[in-house]
Order: structure tokens, then sequence, then C-alpha cells
């Protein structure tokens, strides 16, 4: 008779994670060094003290328009899961190559996962780089957004913009912890910022 062994979530993640690595079509064998795994405890940590922002609005309308943002946020991360998967992860390409099969999830998917109200039937066109600043700065009320941008122009320092949440209320509270969680949460690129490419998909949502 076959016995089946019972895992705790954490040790499938941290057997998975060997399973891959020894038996697995694993692109990288360098995980550590990717910024995922090096950036995701921080990530994490700046998630956390985002949510706990929420406590301060309208849950009730936060969900009508944004649906379950908050709650994917508080989704509890698993570090040896994330480093299994990131064996398989092509940034050139922002999909999982499993083979000769490629996997990314769809703006269905998104809306789905997240119970977003908006349209799922809306066309989204990228935005326009020289757009996302100006059409952002107008969303979040937000003079001068230009002064949040890092050096290499390509993100927005996260704590400048946390200094802005601590100060404002209601609607403008609500942009921002969403705009965080876009960020942040489903569209991560490094510690401590908020990448464009991010905020894009945030204002084309809010423009939606």
């Amino acid at each position: 008779m076959a016995t089946i062994a019972k895992f705790s979530i954490i040790e499938y993640g941290k057997n998975s994670e060997l399973s891959q690595l020894t038996e697995g079509d694993c692109l990288r064998s360098d995980a550590k060094k990717l910024s995922p795994i090096k950036n995701l405890n921080c990530i994490m940590n700046e998630v956390n003290k985002l949510t706990t922002h929420f406590q301060n609005v309208d849950k009730d309308a936060f969900f009508r328009k944004y649906g379950r943002l908050v709650d994917i946020a508080r989704v509890e991360v698993l570090s040896p899961a994330v480093r299994a998967l990131v064996h398989f992860l092509d940034p050139d390409y922002r999909c999982f190559s499993f083979g000769n099969i490629d996997i990314y999830p769809a703006m269905e998917e998104y809306r789905m996962l997240t119970e977003c109200p908006n349209n799922l039937y809306r066309i989204y066109f990228p935005l326009r780089s020289d757009k996302i600043i100006p059409e952002l700065s107008k969303l979040l009320r937000i003079a001068n957004l230009e002064k949040f941008l890092e050096k290499n122009a390509t993100s927005l320092k996260w704590r400048m913009i946390e200094i802005e949440l601590e100060k404002r209320s209601g609607s403008e509270k609500e942009r921002l912890i969403a705009l965080g969680i876009f960020g942040l949460v489903l569209f991560p690129s490094q510690t401590g910022v908020v990448s464009l490419k991010a905020a894009a998909a945030y204002v084309e949502y809010e423009n939606t």
C-alpha cells in the first residue's frame, strides 16, 4: 500500500523547491541572486505596513471601487514556494516558462482574483510614458509628483508616497492604498519603489 506523506504548507514549499532544483527543468540555479528573492522580505514588510492604513477607510466603498485588492495584499507569502517558482521566471517576457509552454495571467484572471468591478471587456492601451506622471498627479492630487521619481526615472519612491498616505483621508487615502497594492503586490519590481509600469496600470484602471 502506498503511503501518502502529509506536509505543512511550509514543508511543501521547501520540498517543491528541492525537487525542482534536482529533478525539474530549472532555468536558473542561482535564484537567490534574483531581485524577487533578495527583496521578498522587504516588500512583504512594506505591504504589511500598507494594509494597516486600511483600518482608516470606508471598507465597503473601497470594495465597491477596487474589489478584493486588500484581501490579496493580506495573503501570506511563502518564501520557499516563491523560490521554487522563480526558477521558471522569464523576466524578459514577464512570464513563466515550463519547457515549450509559457504561462502568464490574463486580464480576465486578474479580474477574477481581484473581483475588481470595472468593465472586463474594456480594451486597455498602454499609457504613454510621458503621460503617466501628469495623469497620476491629477488622480492623487499631488503637485510636483516628478520629485518622487528615482534617479533612473522608471519608478516612484514608495517612502515619499507613504508620507502622503499618512496625511490623507477619505477617497484620497483610498487611491494611495490602491496604488500601493498595484505597485507592491500586483506588479512588484524593486524594494521601496512603485514602477511606472505599475503606476500606468493603476491610472488605466482608474480611468476605466
